[in-house]
């Protein structure tokens, strides 16, 4: 089966055996896990005190208790990551055997901070940084372009003819017109 929180793709295997073990967990237990891996996804120190002790009122062991943090934050990630509405997501977990009362707390936590572990995995994507300053300069039968970028002030030099320097302002317009056209 295709399953949306995988992208339209079947559920990896060694998350449907964390799923089982996810099921025999109490609410409360679940519930608890879930808010913790949220708070790490948005950034802040994961806190093992709470896991640790939440490890041991639901008589886990630690390979266990690892098992079920990497696959709740999973599927957190891969929810925010293909925007699956959460009724889907909650549907989608039945499915691969979860049980319905802890869908439902799935489902609960992911909906209410959506949008927060959104911003956070927004914030995370790869990004490249933005020029502060450009210039180009005539050398000879060359044109020296000067780049300084927003990491660590670094300047960077490229030198190329005229012939290459003409080809690339064209090779820009292009997609700056691909672009332009996505937008409208």
């Amino acid at each position: 089966m295709k399953f949306r929180f995988c992208g339209d793709a079947d559920c990896p295997d060694w998350l449907l055996m964390q799923i089982n073990t996810l099921s025999s967990l109490e609410s409360d237990v679940f519930e608890d896990i879930c808010q913790v891996i949220v708070k790490n996804l948005q950034g802040e120190e994961l806190d093992y005190g709470r896991l640790k002790e939440r490890r041991k009122s639901a008589n886990l062991d630690m390979r266990a208790l690892k098992a079920c943090t990497a696959g709740i934050a999973y599927i957190l990630r891969s929810g925010v990551s293909y925007c699956v509405p959460s009724n889907v997501l909650g549907a989608e977990l039945e499915q691969l055997g979860l049980e319905p009362h802890l869908s439902s707390i799935f489902v609960n936590v992911y909906s209410s901070h959506f949008d927060e572990l959104r911003k956070s995995a927004m914030s995370k994507m790869l990004s490249l940084p933005s020029p502060t300053s450009i210039s180009a300069e005539r050398l000879a039968d060359t044109i020296q372009l000067s780049m300084s970028t927003t990491v660590e002030n670094e300047q960077k030099k490229i030198t190329m003819t005229a012939e290459q320097a003409a080809l690339l302002l064209q090779e820009l317009k292009q997609v700056a017109d691909r672009m332009d056209s996505l937008t409208e």
